[in-house]
């Protein structure tokens, strides 16, 4: 009976300095496996739960109760099973803490920001007009957006900050929207080619290309470059604009670099007829009876595009005849040029 006591006493002192060295040895991660360990051994071993408290070597202990007790159990299988519960709990946690440290390493596509891609991005300004890129980024969270000129590779923009000497370029965006738009007033033909709207992330940047063509209206004033016309007849001059996006608001006529779009002639005003079109912008000058103070140069132009210009001489009587026998003589040149080299090359 001795040694079952001593036995029973050696055991449960075992147990509690088993528990107080499993302390040192959990991952310092997991400061609750001690309890849970304990926990385990008691409810797995009922045994356990009558060995708690202090044992004095003084005291009388009624062991007959423990006669029947079973040594295997306790030796052996209940303590290997709740170390391979223990360790399977352990390994649980690690692998946990793996997936959540590889879900934070590499974002979902859901948390990628996203680039609008139904928005126009072949952009057409008009030559001194304001162009606009616009571009929608979705899922941006605390990320900046950037625009990038690609002829040179310079950052224009980041955020709300401009990175460039020329006050033309700004970038347009309101609190909680998610359109960053470029704007560039002014625009010049220089500033012809692709822009790119640029978002950091942690792999590789995001990139989405705007292509901005800058179109260049032109003038043309439809005849020849001289115009003969006797006094009193009317001068009728007809200018076209192609190649504006927007047609122009007014068209300018010049005569020896004089805006004449409001002048009085002899018995009227000088008449000035514009028909704005998608395509095509037409201006019409009329002077209904031409003098000879009338002749000189007449330019046309919109306000964003350069000039053409016609020479127009309005001649009295006599000096109309002159100038048909002059225009008649200087038409005839070519053609007796033309005969001359033929007899030379036949003889």
């Amino acid at each position: 009976m001795e040694n079952i006591r001593c036995f029973f006493i050696i055991s449960t002192l075992f147990v509690k300095l088993q528990g107080e060295f499993s302390n040192h040895d959990e991952d310092p991660i997991s400061p609750n496996y001690t309890t849970l360990w304990d926990q385990l051994k008691l409810q797995t071993n009922p045994y356990l739960q009558d060995l708690q408290g202090h044992w004095s070597f003084n005291d009388t202990i009624d062991i007959s109760k423990y006669e029947e007790f079973d040594h295997t159990r306790f030796q052996g299988s209940s303590e290997l099973s709740m170390e391979r519960m223990l360790d399977r709990m352990k390994e649980q946690e690690r692998a946990e803490r793996r997936r959540w440290e590889s879900s934070k390493a590499t974002q979902s596509p859901e948390e990628m920001p996203v680039f609008d891609t139904t928005l126009v991005t072949n952009v057409t300004s008009q030559l001194g007009a304001t162009a606009f890129l616009h571009c929608r980024v979705k899922n941006l969270k605390n990320r900046e957006v950037a625009w990038v000129r690609m002829r040179d590779w310079h950052i224009l923009t980041l955020g709300m900050l401009t990175f460039s000497n020329d006050d033309r370029f700004r970038v347009q965006h309101l609190t909680d929207s998610d359109d960053w738009i470029l704007m560039i007033k002014y625009v010049q033909k220089r500033d012809e080619g692709a822009y790119r709207c640029q978002v950091t992330t942690d792999a590789e940047p995001l990139t989405h290309v705007f292509n901005l063509l800058v179109a260049v209206p032109t003038a043309d004033i439809l005849g020849t470059s001289e115009i003969h016309i006797g006094q009193g007849s009317a001068i009728s001059l007809v200018c076209v604009i192609e190649n504006s996006p927007t047609p122009p608001l007014f068209v300018m006529w010049y005569h020896n670099d004089r805006m004449i779009n409001y002048e009085e002639g002899e018995s009227q005003l000088v008449q000035v007829v514009t028909e704005p079109g998608r395509e095509k912008t037409h201006s019409q000058l009329l002077i209904p009876r031409a003098s000879p103070r009338h002749s000189g140069k007449y330019s046309c132009k919109a306000s964003n595009s350069e000039p053409d210009s016609v020479h127009v001489f309005v001649s009295t009587d006599g000096d109309n005849i002159a100038a048909i026998q002059r225009q008649g003589a200087s038409d005839t040149k070519p053609c007796i040029l033309l005969l001359l080299t033929l007899a030379f090359l036949l003889s």
